[in-house]
């Protein structure tokens, strides 16, 4: 059956398919938090006119539903202010800011934040989603609640916020944030405990990111931020990710953010667009990337890019294999070697090659460049012999 759900004013069509006619009020209540992870915060009760709320033992016959009416959600608590969370589906909703394309639906984290901290200045809600990047980043507070940030809040236009990272278990790596607002500046630094070291320093204004919030309008649905696609890479590029990079390297972790840290499928899939010298250079670093760079269908996809299907199959047949899987980095090695000569031996015979025209160190020009251990005159010469050689004969054949 398909309903139009009304929550304030929010309205969303959804079609439900295990609910038919012999089903019950609470059969629906209960597909309704399936699918809408908003209506979990809260308790509420269906209603057909926004008044009388429905018996939730009856069915959806004998309550009067049928197929296509509008139904009303009412919050037993009007007082409680979760019903800022959207009423959207939980498949609709981003997981990650920089997921976000429009003003009405963000993540759940977002609004959880806004719940527990109740933000009341542009600058409070800025803290909120700049926190909120921290979380996706795998930080928590040095607290035991990661969604209220009161405690953080020095003044009106100052916070500190310390953090811990999953993956850094030991007590001393530890980080902080100190994020002053100055008009409508605000200056981020983050600091690595251990050490007393800055680490990442970045400047926001309020206005980029943030539509200033005027008092005496209603924000129950709209939260006033935009352009959170860049924000988040701004912020993870300058503050996030550096202090992340400087809490593993405390801790004596291989990090993240490195060549050597990333998966082997993206290293691979960006072996493919480097020349082969760099290939080879590259596994010469160390142990990790050189055992990577082995892999036999990298090299298998390195001999389709820079040589043709007729060099490769020549090659592989005159080549013995011991097992059924060809070696590619032995056939590259092979081709590209056969290549090279080949390329010595056309330029050799070449007509125009001549080793007099290809001098190694070019000598210097007499009249313009004289010799200064020479005091005597030279003679003017248009051509000097260090610089003008005859071409042999037999060069140009006929």
């Amino acid at each position: 059956m398909k309903f139009r759900i009304k929550c304030h004013d929010q309205t969303q069509s959804t079609v439900f398919d295990g609910i038919k006619e012999d089903s019950s009020v609470n059969d629906l209540k209960k597909q309704l938090t399936k699918q809408f992870s908003s209506l979990n915060n809260f308790q509420f009760h269906l209603s057909l006119n926004g008044k009388g709320a429905l018996d939730d033992e009856q069915t959806i016959s004998q309550s009067g539903l049928v197929n296509g009416d509008t139904i009303y959600i009412l919050n037993d608590n009007p007082d409680d202010h979760a019903i800022i969370l959207p009423l959207v589906p939980w498949t609709d909703q981003p997981l990650t800011l920089d997921e976000v394309r429009d003003s009405h639906t963000y993540p759940v984290l977002v609004y959880r934040l806004i719940e527990d901290s109740q933000p009341e200045t542009d600058f409070d809600y800025l803290i909120i989603v700049l926190h909120a990047l921290m979380l996706e980043c795998g930080f928590q507070m040095d607290t035991e609640n990661n969604y209220n940030i009161k405690s953080a809040r020095k003044s009106s236009t100052f916070y500190v916020i310390r953090y811990r990272h999953k993956l850094c278990d030991e007590e001393r790596t530890r980080c902080s944030l100190a994020l002053m607002k100055t008009d409508t500046l605000v200056t981020i630094d983050g600091v690595v405990n251990a050490i007393s070291q800055a680490c990442g320093k970045l400047s926001l204004n309020i206005g980029d990111y943030l539509q200033m919030h005027k008092a005496g309008t209603s924000s129950t649905t709209t939260l006033p931020y935009r352009e959170l696609r860049t924000l988040s890479r701004i912020f993870k590029d300058n503050i996030a990710n550096r202090l992340l990079c400087k809490l593993l390297e405390q801790s004596r972790q291989c990090s993240t953010a490195t060549l050597v840290g990333l998966p082997n499928e993206i290293k691979l899939r960006l072996a493919k667009y480097l020349p082969i010298k760099s290939i080879c250079m590259l596994q010469l670093t160390c142990r990790d990337i050189h055992h990577t760079l082995n892999d036999n269908l990298l090299w298998h996809d390195l001999c389709v890019r820079d040589f043709d299907k007729a060099a490769i199959t020549a090659t592989s047949n005159t080549i013995e294999n011991c097992s059924n899987e060809k070696n590619w980095h032995k056939l590259y090695g092979i081709i590209y070697a056969q290549k090279q000569a080949s390329l010595r031996y056309q330029t050799k015979s070449s007509p125009y090659f001549h080793t007099a025209f290809l001098s190694i160190a070019p000598p210097t020009h007499r009249v313009l460049f004289p010799d200064p251990s020479n005091a005597g005159p030279a003679g003017f010469h248009p051509f000097p012999p260090a610089i003008y050689r005859p071409i042999p004969s037999g060069i140009f054949r006929k």
